[in-house]
Formats: C-alpha cells, sequence, structure tokens
C-alpha cells in the first residue's frame, strides 16, 4: 500500500534562467461549457486518465454542488491549462472542475446532495428539462492557457505557484503531470523494481519520491561530471527531453544491478544515517545520490565478495565529520554533490574496489 513519509526535502533553489529568456506567455479564453466539452471530445483538452497519477478525487455529491453553481449563475474560479507542442491543453489548476462538468455533460452521474435545487436530485444530464440543459452549456468559463512559448523552467514554476490544493504536489507529482509518456511511465516501473524496494526497506511512498530517486540516479548516472544546480531543473531538463523516449537501457541495467548489489550488502541500511548507533526510518537523498552512484560504477562481484568491509567502511564515512555535511545541507550544491561521491568511492578504493566513476572536477 503507497503511503506518504515526511521524507528529507531539498531547500527551495533559485532558477538558473538568464533575464532575457524568462519569458511567460498567457492567453485569456472564455469558453461556454459545451465548448468545453467539445474540446475534450476532441482531445484538444486532455482530461487522460493516468494509472498511480493523482488525478480525479471528487465525488459526485461535490460535482453536483458545481453543477448547482453554474444553474445558479455563481462564479467559478478561473482554470489554468498548458499549452502541449502539439497545440492541445492540459489542466494545470482547475482539473476536479473540468473534469466534474464533463462527466455530468457526458451522462457519467446523476445530481445528488443539491442545496437549493433540491428537485434536479437523482437527475442526469438528459433527464434535465431542455431549458436547464441549455443554462449550463451556455455558462461561461475563463481559462487562462500558458503557452509553449513560455521558458520550460519558468512554466514549472508557476505550476507551482497554482499548486494551491490542500495537499500541495511536491515536484515529481508536479513532472507527473505535466511530462506525461513512455519516460513517466519507466519511471513508475523502475520504482517497483524488486531490489530497489529491499532498498529502500519501506511501503511504497504515494508522493512520488520513490520515482524522483530513480529520476535522480539516471539523470546524475548521465553525466555527472556536467552537474550543475539547480538540481531541480536539472530533472525537468532531463525528464522533458526524454519524455517520449524510453530510459538508455545501459542506465536501467546499471539501476538495476546497482540496487540488487545494494541491497545484497545492505538490506534496507543503504539510504539512512545513524543515530545513536540506530539507522534512520527516513531516506536521506543526499546519502543515496553518494551510495547509489558509488556503487553504479563500482565493480559489483568486489563489492559483493567484500560485503563486510564495504559496510564497515560506510558506517564509518556516514559518521565521518567532513562526510556528513555532505549528505545534511544544501545537498544540491555542486561541491557537496560531486564531493559526497567522489568521498564514498574513494572509500571504496581504499578497500580494494576497482572504480570506473569519471573524473569529477574540484571545486
Amino acid at each position: 500500500m503507497a503511503t506518504s513519509f515526511p521524507d528529507e526535502e531539498e531547500t527551495p533553489e533559485p532558477l538558473d534562467v538568464d533575464a532575457d529568456e524568462r519569458k511567460l506567455v498567457t492567453q485569456p479564453y472564455d469558453y461556454s461549457v459545451d465548448q468545453l466539452v467539445a474540446h475534450t471530445q476532441k482531445n484538444k483538452i486532455q482530461l487522460i486518465e493516468v494509472p498511480y497519477q493523482r488525478e480525479y478525487v471528487w465525488d459526485d455529491t461535490k460535482a453536483s454542488r458545481l453543477i448547482e453553481s453554474l444553474l445558479l449563475n455563481v462564479p467559478i474560479p478561473v482554470c489554468y491549462f498548458a499549452e502541449n507542442d502539439d497545440g492541445s491543453w492540459e489542466v494545470i489548476d482547475g482539473l476536479q472542475r473540468v473534469h466534474s462538468i464533463v462527466r455530468f455533460l457526458t451522462n457519467q452521474f446523476a445530481l445528488r446532495g443539491l442545496s437549493v435545487l433540491t428537485e434536479m436530485n437523482r437527475k442526469t444530464f438528459t433527464e434535465l428539462a431542455g431549458r436547464d440543459q441549455r443554462r449550463i452549456e451556455s455558462r461561461t468559463l475563463r481559462f487562462v492557457v500558458i503557452t509553449a512559448e513560455s521558458h520550460p523552467d519558468i512554466k514549472f514554476d508557476v505550476f507551482e505557484r497554482l499548486n494551491t490544493g490542500a495537499v500541495k504536489l511536491v515536484p515529481q507529482e508536479l513532472r507527473n503531470c505535466i511530462y506525461r509518456g513512455g519516460f513517466n511511465d519507466a519511471l513508475h516501473e523502475l520504482a517497483s523494481d524488486n531490489f530497489f524496494r529491499t532498498a529502500l526497506g519501506r511501503p511504497w511512498d504515494s508522493r512520488m519520491r520513490d520515482e524522483e530517486m530513480v529520476l535522480r540516479f539516471l539523470t546524475l548516472h548521465a553525466d555527472l561530471p556536467g552537474y550543475k544546480p539547480p538540481l531541480t531543473q536539472v530533472l525537468n531538463e532531463y525528464m522533458r527531453k526524454l519524455r517520449h523516449k524510453s530510459p538508455d537501457a545501459n542506465a536501467v541495467r546499471s539501476f538495476k544491478s546497482t540496487m540488487k548489489t545494494i541491497s545484497t550488502v545492505f538490506g534496507d541500511k543503504a539510504f539512512r544515517m545513524q543515530k545513536d548507533g540506530e539507522a534512520s526510518y527516513n531516506i536521506n537523498r543526499a546519502l543515496f545520490d553518494a551510495v547509489s552512484l558509488s556503487f553504479a560504477f563500482a565493480d559489483h562481484t568486489q563489492l559483493q565478495k567484500k560485503a563486510v568491509a564495504v559496510r564497515k567502511a560506510h558506517n564509518a564515512l556516514i559518521l565521518d565529520q567532513e562526510f556528513m555535511p555532505l549528505v545534511g545541507r544544501a545537498t544540491a550544491d555542486r561541491t557537496r554533490m560531486h564531493g559526497r561521491v567522489r568521498m564514498y568511492t574513494e572509500r571504496l578504493r581504499n578497500i580494494g574496489i576497482n572504480s570506473k566513476l569519471p573524473d569529477l572536477p574540484e571545486e
């Protein structure tokens, strides 16, 4: 069962976007309800149901109250959309409203729980009087579309700002909505890898932090020497670039082999710091970077044969006063990112583990 955990969060990072590229282009539209439905049926507006995505959650009573508001001419908040490269729109803010309207006008539920127009309870759209059908269809809604010309990192920042739900989406949940495609599907599949689950040692995190850890591994594995913060933008760019592709096959094999080796050597203790001799319950994602990337470029056979020595070196390192700051604060910093992987790899080399870690720049 998926569970949400108080995982360690990255401190918000300033955007690294040149002043002359900070472009946000928006276009307002006033659409009638029947235009909205027609556009969704033509996939101009996409309401795609995706497994494991936080999607439509309103029950029929709450959706019915929205329909009642349309009939009573109560103002409906603005809905925000993002324009895709093919010209279609995806809902960024207002999904529950848009989806509820489309569901009702396509007869997917009957009204219930109305407090004013009680005589309409238990009626579907086609069972309403023609006058009431036209009242709903002719209601005008205001849409604001963030166009494809907008800078992608500025768009992502806007999506975060518009993310005003009762439970705000974390960055990977936003990526899951914005960068739908084959790569996103692959992240979810890799997050279910048995050895990865063993290494994490806890139930699935429903906030998609597990998928983000897979994304971190694939992104940094591709070009660790070239890493440059902000980390959020690096992850966004990598996922956006590969949105409609499959992850690199070599990187996938490396991830699976690495997680198998880590789970064999450590069980579920690899990504946790220690306190009073006990492993923390929370996953430390900076430590995940150090362990997983160091293991990825090391000789896996040697790691397993020298498991006892590896564990001893690991336990000593995570208590080292020079290493602890590298996984404890400002962890997305380039110097700390390279420093923790380099330092971990050096400890492995000191016990005779061969490594092909690429040269990392000294800052």
